[in-house]
């Protein structure tokens, strides 16, 4: 099973790439690409989530590896909708 992600905006800050994020959950674990090379911040807003467990991880995978430009997310629950504002280059 895979996240549906969708970038909504890609808008640049100062000197950095702002990406906006909509994720939607089908599993409990999942890496997402968010189109930057590197995440130095991010933000997260919920839309509708079934749980508080949600983890989620900068430059990493779900379970510990390092992947950079990735969200690791781990936690979620199928039909979790959440808004991911990843800044980075």
């Amino acid at each position: 099973m895979a996240y549906t992600v969708a970038i909504k905006e890609k808008l640049s800050v100062g000197n950095q790439k702002c990406h906006v994020l909509s994720i939607t959950a089908d599993a409990a674990t999942q890496n997402v690409d968010t189109g930057l090379a590197y995440i130095s911040d991010f933000t997260v807003g919920i839309q509708s989530c079934s749980t508080a467990a949600i983890k989620i991880y900068a430059n990493s995978g779900a379970i510990g590896t390092a992947l950079v430009g990735f969200l690791g997310i781990s936690g979620a629950v199928s039909g979790d909708v959440f808004y991911v504002r990843c800044y980075g280059r």
